[in-house]
């Protein structure tokens, strides 16, 4: 603070307290003198009081304003956790609607096939790779299951078991090369097989009908069914649908690209079935 403004300030106190003496100290024939005197005072103060009102006035706010700012922000943390709790009730809500309207599709097939449906099952492993040549479920010897039983779900096969624990199996899908299923034209009657098409070395999650009659009028668009021949899978279970025909001139047969009905990339829940027809 500047000296000179200390000084004033000395001499306004001074004046002050003079004037307080004065107040005290006349009689009552002098009291018109002090109110002049009181009122002297009054214009000096007045003005430092003003500045004092508002200096306190300006530091409550700031001070008010600094604990309403903190309390904002203790409700705003508050807040944003409360939002992250209720988007995560939200993401297991979805997704338990998701698994429950797979399940219904499920067992709606179930109640369509009630003569070879064993059990339903998690998919709870994968080969590495991205169309899953082999998959294992969470069913095993202890719940029926065996080896040969046909894997499938409502939108097609799957695959049959080839090796099985007591309470998980292991699935040899249809889209691996090393697996052959006999199958059926479902317009024209024309029978093939079907073989997976990926390999060691190529994978594109789809099928091959080889050994079609080469008169067949296969075409795109045409639905391939299991055909029932064989042991393993029973007639007419939906494997996928024809997208391109081939035609080699030195073949004697025509091969059908058949992409299957079930997603391999998605898949969670399955049924296995019985091969006793």
């Amino acid at each position: 603070m500047p000296r000179s403004f200390r000084n004033i300030s000395l001499i306004i106190m001074v004046i002050a307290i003079i004037g307080l003496i004065a107040l005290i100290v006349y009689t009552e024939t002098g009291k018109k003198k002090a109110l002049v005197v009181e009122n002297a005072l009054g214009q000096v103060l007045a003005p430092m009081q003003k500045g004092l009102y508002s200096a306190s006035t300006y530091v409550y706010n700031v001070f008010a304003g600094v604990g309403e700012r903190h309390n904002m922000k203790k409700e705003y943390e508050e807040l944003k956790e409360r939002v992250a709790e209720l988007e995560q009730e939200l993401y297991r809500l979805e997704e338990l609607e998701k698994h429950n309207e797979r399940l219904k599709d499920l067992v709606m097939f179930t109640e369509e096939n009630k003569e070879i449906v064993v059990t339903g099952a998690n998919v709870i492993a994968k080969n590495p790779g991205s169309w899953f040549n082999n998959i294992t479920i969470d069913k095993g010897a202890k719940h029926g299951v065996s080896v040969n039983m046909a894997i499938v779900t409502n939108h097609g096969l799957v695959g049959r078991v080839i090796e099985v624990a007591d309470n998980w199996s292991k699935v040899r899908t249809i889209v691996d090369a090393k697996s052959a299923v006999s199958g059926i034209v479902q317009r024209n009657r024309d029978n093939g097989l079907l073989k997976g098409n990926n390999s060691l070395g190529s994978e594109d999650g789809i099928c091959r009908m080889i050994y079609l009659p080469e008169d067949s009028n296969v075409a795109p668009g045409d639905k391939v069914l299991t055909s029932g021949l064989g042991e393993i899978f029973p007639k007419g279970i939906y494997v996928g649908e024809v997208v391109e025909v081939i035609k080699d001139k030195r073949d004697l047969y025509k091969t059908a690209i058949v992409k299957p009905g079930v997603d391999f990339q998605r898949l969670e829940e399955v049924l296995v079935i019985s091969t006793e027809r």
